[in-house]
C-alpha cells in the first residue's frame, strides 16, 4: 500500500467518507449544502407559512366585514326603534297627539248592576229619607246627561257606573208622620206619600167632628200633624170619651 501525498490524493478521489470533512475545512458552511433534501424541506416550510398567512388574512377580513355589517344593522335597528318611541316635549309631557289620546276616557254609563240611591229632604219636618234599589232595564246604559234629563227634579250628588246618588227637596212632611183630617164629617187618619205629592188614607174613624171644640175642629181642618201612631191613639181616646 502506498503512503504519503499520493495515497491521500487517491483517497480523496475515491472515498466519500473522507471527502466531506476535508471539503468542510476548505469551504464555508453557508455556501455548501451537503443534503439537498433538507434544503427542499426548508423551502417547502417557507412557502406553506406564506400560504397560511394569506388564508388567515382572508379569514380575518371576512370576520371583520361580517362584524361591521352586523354592527351597522344593530345601530340602524336601534335608531328605528328610537324614532318610533313617543316624542316628549321640554315639559316632560307626551306630544300633543298622545296627550289627546290619553285625555279620551271611555264613557261613564249605568248598567243593571248600578245601585240607585234616592235621598229626599222634607222641608216641613226637616227629616231625610234614603232608599236604595238596582237600576231598571230602562235605566241601564244611560249617561250622566241622560240621568239628569230623566230625573229633572233631582240633583245628582254622585255618578259612576256603580252608583247613582240623587237628591231632592220636598215640600211637606216625611212618611213617618200622621195627619189627622176630616172626611165626610168624621175624623180620618192619613200619611204623607214618600214623594211629598199628597197623602193616603190609613184609617177612617167614627168620631164626629161636630162634637169637638172649635179649636180642635180648626186644627183638624188644616191637618193636624203628629209624629207617631201612639200619639194618634191618645188623641182618638180623648176625643171619643
Amino acid at each position: 500500500m502506498r503512503q504519503g501525498p499520493a495515497a491521500l490524493s487517491d483517497a480523496t478521489a475515491t472515498g466519500p467518507n473522507l471527502t466531506w470533512p476535508m471539503y468542510n475545512k476548505c469551504k464555508k458552511w453557508e455556501h455548501y449544502n451537503p443534503n439537498p433534501y433538507f434544503g427542499g424541506i426548508i423551502v417547502y416550510i417557507g412557502r406553506k407559512s406564506v400560504f397560511v398567512g394569506v388564508v388567515a388574512l382572508m379569514i380575518l377580513g371576512m370576520v371583520m366585514g361580517y362584524s361591521y355589517t352586523l354592527l351597522t344593522e344593530m345601530f340602524q335597528e336601534e335608531e328605528r326603534i328610537g324614532n318610533e318611541k313617543p316624542q316628549v316635549n321640554k315639559a316632560g309631557a307626551l306630544s300633543d297627539s298622545f296627550e289627546h289620546l290619553a285625555a279620551v276616557k271611555p264613557p261613564q254609563i249605568t248598567s243593571q248592576e248600578t245601585t240607585f240611591i234616592f235621598e229626599r229632604t222634607y222641608k216641613s219636618c226637616g227629616h231625610n229619607s234614603i232608599s236604595y234599589r238596582s237600576a231598571t232595564a230602562e235605566e241601564a246604559g244611560l249617561s250622566k246627561e241622560q240621568i239628569e234629563s230623566t230625573y229633572s227634579s233631582w240633583a245628582i250628588k254622585e255618578f259612576s257606573p256603580s252608583i247613582v246618588w240623587l237628591c231632592e227637596e220636598v215640600d211637606g212632611y216625611c212618611p213617618n208622620h200622621y195627619i189627622i183630617r176630616e172626611k165626610n164629617g168624621r175624623i180620618a187618619i192619613y200619611r204623607p206619600l214618600e214623594d211629598g205629592q199628597g197623602v193616603y188614607l190609613v184609617h177612617q174613624t167614627n168620631i164626629d167632628t161636630a162634637f169637638l171644640n172649635a179649636d180642635i175642629q180648626e186644627r183638624i181642618k188644616e191637618g193636624w200633624v203628629v209624629d207617631s201612631l201612639e200619639q194618634v191613639e191618645l188623641l182618638m181616646e180623648s176625643w171619643d170619651s
